[in-house]
């Protein structure tokens, strides 16, 4: 039987998704669209958004300099299979991304069907080989803390609308966080590994022999998608794929620190 509390946030959540078909104007900007919501944001700002194309890291997914492999993935590869994110995490992208993290809560509706679009690209294509009805979509734990900062678990809304664009199970709770890390913002790629190490927990047996989609609303260096990764797979998890709102693109060498 459900909790007072769960009852509570599922019908918070049928009065969003409710309210998330009937606007009339875009997320972004404000400017009237009349296909809402089969098109979230204005034709021009739809345009301004960094897309992720072009050269990319054949397991992260990030924007690359060159060909191949990029230079945090070569230097230690992640544990799960591959990386997916729509979006290069640069101008309008990070303003609207930002926007998303610093309280604006509907544009969950947005990135994470863009992120479930991207992600049946790679599944359309066989570059990802399970059959989104047959993913456990998983999402990024928040600490009670910073969850009760933002107001929301912003990484769980991605994964509600990445669930239901792809006709997709989700699994909430199944990784939770062991302890309290530091800010990652300033932390060197080495720095934010050794934050994160151990940080989070999967229920034992909760995604055994399934493919797992764990999505969170950045990937920076991949440290904590790769550590979320090490638990679900010690969970029982066949493999895991990562796919966020957006990825922070490859870094010159002299323009890491």
């Amino acid at each position: 039987m459900k909790s007072w509390r769960e009852r509570a946030e599922n019908w918070a959540d049928a009065v969003r998704l409710a309210a998330a078909g009937r606007g009339y104007t875009c997320d972004g900007c404000g400017k009237e669209v009349f296909s809402y919501p089969e098109e979230r944001l204005c034709a021009d700002c739809l345009r301004a958004l960094e897309r992720n194309a072009g050269r990319r890291c054949p397991k992260c997914g990030r924007r690359t300099i060159a060909e191949g492999l990029c230079l945090e993935c070569k230097s230690r590869p992640p544990r799960f299979e591959r990386g997916f994110s729509p979006f290069v995490y640069e101008g309008f992208a990070a303003g609207q991304l930002n926007r998303f993290k610093n309280g604006e809560r509907y544009l969950a509706f947005f990135f994470g069907e863009q992120m479930a679009a991207y992600f049946a690209q790679a599944l359309s294509e066989g570059i990802a080989d399970c059959p989104a009805e047959e993913l456990l979509v998983v999402s990024v734990p928040s600490s009670d803390r910073r969850r009760k900062e933002r107001g929301y678990d912003q990484a769980a809304e991605l994964a509600k609308a990445v669930a239901r664009s792809l006709g997709a199970a989700r699994l909430p709770g199944a990784l939770t966080v062991n302890r309290e890390t530091f800010s990652q913002k300033r932390l060197t790629a080495e720095e934010r590994r050794k934050n994160v190490a151990g940080a989070y927990a999967a229920k034992k047996d909760c995604c055994k022999g399934r493919t797992v989609l764990l999505a969170d609303d950045l990937m920076t260096t991949g440290a904590t998608a790769d550590a979320c990764a090490e638990a679900l797979l010690k969970a029982g998890a066949e493999k895991v794929y990562f796919l966020s709102a957006a990825s922070v693109p490859e870094k010159p060498l002299t323009e890491q620190k």
